[in-house]
């Protein structure tokens, strides 16, 4: 990657833009809600890129393509999403056309799991990893794994939807339909809500740094479900790396600790014996940053396919 990229992280909450240059570096980070109509959320979408990418030029960064993350299951062609449940407003959206109309630049869009996961193997935790997981808490739970460097995409242009693992049975009924996914019990809205935050996330995040007994339940709960979710991965998948990244990684060790202690107790003797288990380096980044990846010098976009 010689020159700079547009980024793009659409999320179920906030989208994200911003500029990756070619040394790994964000800058002119920008965001707008992620509002439930898909034509004006594009067109919203597209007057953020186009004034972060004058701000680019005035700042000297030459842009090499407009990289976009989205969330959930993407087509074939990896031009617009094809479901997720927090995002169903915006399937079959004609996202990547819409883009090549309004800017004369390259448009690749990736799954949001695999971006972060590929920003955090090229920059963070997961470098020289082969077997490298990486989990992904927001809005939902997103996961996504390279092998050999390489994003594994066994279903819709990626890991599937590993994120709604069933980690509690007749538990909670979840977006998705299902009850008990992992998703359901771990994700930002629903911890905010147990809270009675107003502010998302991070208000809870705060309460417990202010030594709030509810507010440190409530993430040391979350972080003990991620735990046993991960740990079935780990029993499927066989990482020799798992790192957690997006919002819940901002909880710090609330939400670690728990989370490796059952993974620990819960996965098999040879699947955690092979795994080391951090936050991931890149945080809440690690998306956006991502969607560049298309770019990278070194990609493999035609023979990148794994199953296993």
């Amino acid at each position: 990657m010689n020159r700079s990229v547009l980024c793009v992280d659409i999320g179920g909450t906030s989208s994200k833009v911003g500029i990756l240059d070619s040394a790994g570096q964000l800058h002119l980070i920008d965001s707008i809600p992620t509002q439930p109509d898909a034509a004006s959320f594009v067109s919203y979408l597209c007057d953020l890129i186009a004034r972060t990418r004058a701000r680019a030029g005035d700042a000297g960064h030459s842009i090499a393509g407009i990289g976009v993350a989205v969330a959930g299951f993407v087509s074939g062609e990896r031009d617009r999403l094809v479901y997720n449940s927090n995002l169903s407003w915006l399937e079959g959206f004609p996202i990547k056309s819409r883009l090549l109309e309004r800017f004369s630049l390259p448009v690749e869009m990736e799954v949001d799991s695999n971006a972060a996961t590929m920003a955090e193997y090229r920059f963070g935790s997961g470098r020289e990893s082969k077997r490298f997981l990486c989990i992904t808490s927001g809005t939902g739970l997103g996961v996504g794994m390279t092998i050999d460097g390489v994003p594994l995409r066994f279903a819709y242009g990626c890991l599937g939807d590993i994120g709604h693992i069933i980690v509690q049975p007749n538990g909670p009924l979840c977006t998705c339909g299902g009850h008990g996914c992992a998703e359901i019990l771990v994700s930002a809205p629903i911890l905010a809500r147990r809270y009675g935050a107003t502010a998302g996330l991070r208000e809870v995040i705060d309460a417990a740094n202010a030594s709030d007994p509810l507010a440190i339940t409530i993430l040391e709960e979350a972080g003990a479900w991620l735990g046993i979710a991960i740990a079935s991965m780990a029993n499927t998948l066989f990482p020799d790396h798992i790192a957690i990244a997006g919002g819940l990684s901002a909880a710090g060790d609330y939400v670690l600790r728990p989370a490796e202690r059952v993974f620990r107790e819960s996965a098999s003797i040879f699947a955690r014996s092979n795994a080391s288990f951090t936050r991931a380096t890149l945080g809440t980044m690690a998306t956006l940053i991502g969607a560049a990846w298309p770019f990278w010098e070194d990609r493999n976009l035609h023979g990148e396919s794994r199953t296993g």
